[in-house]
């Protein structure tokens, strides 16, 4: 299963930098994630405990694995970012997380074993009571990177898995409606604050750690 993981997450690497580009226009720009109204922020407590970094990013990237298309709610229920419903087939149809959203804080979500329909950016963003932002040079395997504007209730976010030795972070992702989950490296810029700019979307990113990790 380790070679299965590594060699196949190398090799989709690889196949989805082309779909980044050298810019925003190539790969589209974040949709975001559900919107505030109706999701309930779970608890600490109801985190599962035990997971390892190897663990989350390892669930991040069984997403990859199987495509998981990009969906702004539960599988079979209503695409509250999308339109219309919700339909994952295959090896996407799994009971074990049929009941995340799986856009992108779902798929945090998901890997950081909070349970579904998952958190939103906002509380992956803001919530100190169960995340905290830490400085890109902090970052480890299995954090995530996010961006949520309060104003409009939306943001980004995606697992971080790695450096790369060009300086590009190596992620895991869902991005946005007619898409499936990606793993792709994106060559941020890394400003002095700690934070990151994605020069793409021209937004910046905080690293962020779920504190029971």
């Amino acid at each position: 299963m380790f070679v299965k993981y590594f060699g196949r997450a190398t090799v989709m690497a690889l196949v989805s930098v082309s779909l980044f580009g050298c810019g925003g226009s190539e790969m589209g720009l974040p949709d975001g994630d559900a919107a505030e109204s109706g999701v309930v922020t779970e608890p600490t407590a109801t985190v599962m405990q035990g997971l390892t970094r190897g663990d989350v990013d390892y669930r991040a990237w069984r997403w990859v694995d199987v495509r998981m298309p990009y969906c702004g709610g539960v599988n079979g229920g209503p695409d509250a970012i999308c339109g219309g419903t919700c339909v994952r087939n295959g090896d996407a149809n799994t009971a074990e997380w049929n009941g995340y959203r799986s856009d992108c804080s779902g798929l945090v979500s998901w890997a950081w074993g909070v349970p579904g329909p998952g958190w939103t950016t906002g509380t992956i963003y803001g919530d100190t009571n169960v995340t905290q932002r830490v400085g890109y040079w902090d970052m480890q395997m299995g954090d995530a990177i996010t961006t949520h504007n309060a104003s409009t209730n939306k943001g980004h976010t995606m697992i971080f898995h790695g450096w790369n030795t060009d300086g590009s972070a190596r992620i895991f992702q869902e991005l946005q409606c007619g898409t499936v989950a990606q793993d792709v490296n994106i060559p941020f810029v890394k400003n002095s604050d700690g934070s990151l700019k994605w020069t793409a979307d021209g937004r910046t990113y905080w690293p962020v750690r779920k504190k029971v990790l």
